[in-house]
C-alpha cells in the first residue's frame, strides 16, 4: 500500500500561482494522477490533481523510493507528520497509546512522569511513558517484570500515551511507518 509521510506542504503565490504542493518521499507503494489519498491521523481526503518533482517533467506515477510532491484536486490543510495513504488501500494504525518494544539507549533511564518526544517518520508527537510491561537487560539477559522505568541498554515492552492521535504501521508490515526514535531532551 501507498506510504508517504507528508514532509512539507508548500504554497505558491508568485504569478498568480495558487498550487499548495504536498511534499515528501514515497516509503511504499506507488501514487497515480487521479488517485484519492487520505491523510491520517486528519481524514482529509481528496484527489491527486498532478505529480511534480524538481527538475523533472511532470509524471503520471510516483514509486517507492522517490521524493516527490503532489497537488489536489480540493485543496485541503494538511500539516507536515501526517501520512498520505491511497483510498481503498489498508488504513494505519490511529492511536494515543501504543504498546512498544524498545531499546532504550538514553543517559538516564526512561520513567513515567516525564516529557519525550516520539519521531515516526516526519511527525513529532509528545510522549509519556504510561507502563513497562517487562524489561530484559540485555548484558545479562534477565527479565523483570516489576520495573517501573527502563535503564539504559534495557529492552522493553512498554505502552506510551502520546499527546495527540499518531498514524503507523507495525514495524513487521511496514518498517519506515513502523519504527520510531524516542527523544530525550536531545540528550
Amino acid at each position: 500500500p501507498f506510504r508517504m509521510p507528508v514532509q512539507g506542504v508548500y504554497k505558491f503565490t508568485a504569478k498568480n500561482d495558487d498550487r499548495r504542493i504536498i511534499a515528501g518521499t514515497v516509503e511504499t507503494g506507488r501514487l497515480h494522477v487521479g488517485d484519492e489519498v487520505v491523510f491520517y491521523p486528519s481524514g482529509k481526503r481528496s484527489r491527486v490533481r498532478s505529480l511534480d518533482a524538481f527538475n523533472r517533467h511532470p509524471q503520471s506515477q510516483a514509486l517507492a523510493g522517490q521524493a516527490v510532491g503532489f497537488t489536489l484536486e480540493e485543496q485541503i490543510y494538511v500539516t507536515r507528520g501526517e501520512l498520505a495513504v491511497r483510498v481503498g488501500q489498508s488504513a494505519p494504525h490511529l492511536s494515543t497509546r501504543v504498546r512498544v518494544n524498545l531499546f532504550w539507549l538514553g543517559r538516564t533511564a526512561l520513567a513515567p512522569r516525564k516529557d519525550y518526544v516520539l519521531k515516526l517518520g516526519t511527525a513529532r508527537v509528545p510522549a509519556r511513558l504510561e507502563t513497562v510491561h517487562r524489561v530484559i537487560d540485555a548484558a545479562e539477559l534477565v527479565s523483570s517484570d516489576a520495573k517501573e522505568c527502563v535503564e539504559r541498554h534495557e529492552v522493553a515492552e512498554c505502552t506510551l500515551a502520546l499527546g495527540r492521535p499518531l498514524a503507523f504501521d507495525t514495524a513487521t508490515d511496514f518498517e519506515a511507518t513502523g519504527r520510531f526514535v524516542i527523544v530525550d531532551d536531545f540528550k
